[in-house]
């Protein structure tokens, strides 16, 4: 869930309830304000009652076209105070009851006390009143409508430049060359997170390089004493020696093999990650894995394998040398961890080239296979990089690598 999204979930609905409640204290507000100032007129009435009265010594003829209702009563007890109240008063013209407010007093007219009812209809009032509310309603939910609109907008052009520097620094790779340039922004938050993305991304970049160098220069410099070893091993097997010593001459003899694979795959490695093999040609790859399974042809009958081939007719755009170092660790693994008398299929169609290999009867773990130097227990004659180089020269040349495995079959396929 985004986070704009995340905001509109917990604040539209607080400023909904915060909206319904101002809506009905609108409401009794206004009612009440409404009533209060309807109490006056009544009052009101009374003072130009009790004025007509001093004046004429008379009480005043009721107007039967006023909606306030005026009731004299002679006789009656004489009230304390004026009592203001609601009661319910039949109104003809709409032949039904309306809630009216009520005021009641007594007053003495030329020495005799009446009892004066004054009354006016709340309905007015209440139609006010509605109508107030109305308004606010529309008004607020206009107000909601154009606040979630500009909050939205508001929000896209803030948010922004965030987007835009998780974009950059999610397409960020240690080799890509130029580190990320992050949009300008006048917001801290964000400077201070472009600060410790650019920070983050040096620190990346400076680590990778010295691991590059480091490995790079390790290949080279063990070239040199591997093959002093190499050399005086040579020498040394010429010299007369005991059986124990030959085998132990032989021991060391693999170990130096070992060892120079070693060197010649991390050298390997550097090189495509450096990206030297640069050219590009168009290479009918059908030829190629024929020619490759050729080459392979020996260690095939040494163990005793069947390798069938259906491909089709196809061309890649690829660096030649890569091409050849891709199809020759392929095939290779699927010799060396193949059983005895086991089948290799290879399988070519379309942009996809599939090989598949009989051998162990468990998956391969699908998170590390491509990972260096990853490898089973009991492959200890195994460097563990065989994988990973086909794996850094499908990532440099644009190409994907799968792994599966199904029914005894453990297949790699590669699509580009």
């Amino acid at each position: 869930m985004k986070l704009t999204t995340h905001y509109y979930k917990h604040i539209v609905p607080a400023v909904m309830v915060l909206f319904v409640a101002v809506i009905g204290s609108a409401y009794f507000l206004i009612r009440h304000a409404l009533q209060r100032e309807l109490d006056l007129g009544l009052l009101r009435s009374k003072s130009r009652i009790e004025a007509y009265v001093k004046a004429n010594g008379r009480l005043p003829e009721v107007s039967a076209f006023d909606d306030q209702h005026i009731v004299f009563e002679p006789g009656g007890s004489r009230a304390a105070a004026d009592s203001l109240s609601s009661t319910m008063v039949y109104i003809p013209e709409q032949k039904k009851m309306h809630i009216s407010r009520k005021l009641s007093f007594s007053m003495m007219v030329n020495g005799q006390l009446w009892g004066i009812t004054i009354s006016q209809p709340l309905e007015g009032t209440r139609h006010m009143t509605i109508l107030v509310v109305e308004i606010t309603v529309v008004t607020i939910l206009l107000t909601l409508f154009f606040f979630i609109l500009v909050n939205r907008q508001v929000l896209s052009k803030i948010w922004r430049p965030f987007y835009r520097s998780l974009e950059l620094i999610g397409s960020f790779k240690v080799d890509g060359g130029a580190e990320p340039t992050y949009p300008e922004t006048n917001i801290d938050e964000f400077q201070l997170m472009n600060t410790h993305f650019r920070q983050a991304a040096e620190n990346a970049s400076r680590d990778y390089r010295n691991l590059r160098e480091f490995t790079e220069n390790a290949s080279h410099e063990l070239q040199t004493p591997l093959a002093i070893v190499r050399s005086n091993l040579d020498l040394l097997a010429q010299e007369g020696m005991s059986e124990r010593q030959s085998e132990l001459m032989q021991g060391v003899y693999t170990a130096v093999r070992r060892m120079k694979r070693l060197q010649e795959s991390l050298l390997l490695l550097t090189k495509i990650d450096n990206r030297q093999f640069t050219g590009v040609d168009d290479i009918r790859i059908d030829l190629a894995i024929s020619d490759k399974v050729h080459q392979l042809q020996e260690l095939l009958h040494a163990r005793s394998l069947h390798c069938k081939l259906e491909l089709e007719e196809a061309s890649i755009p690829a660096n030649r040398e890569l091409l050849d170092i891709l199809l020759n660790n392929l095939f290779s693994n699927a010799i060396r961890h193949n059983i005895s008398e086991g089948e290799i299929h290879a399988q070519l169609e379309g942009h996809s080239l599939r090989v598949s290999n009989t051998g162990a009867a468990e998956a391969l773990d699908g998170s590390r296979i491509f990972r260096r130097f990853y490898k089973k227990a009991n492959q200890s004659d195994n460097n563990g990089l065989g994988l990973s180089i086909i794996k850094q020269i499908c990532d440099t040349t644009a190409m994907k690598v799968q792994y599966a495995f199904a029914e005894g079959w453990h297949s790699f396929t590669i699509s580009w």
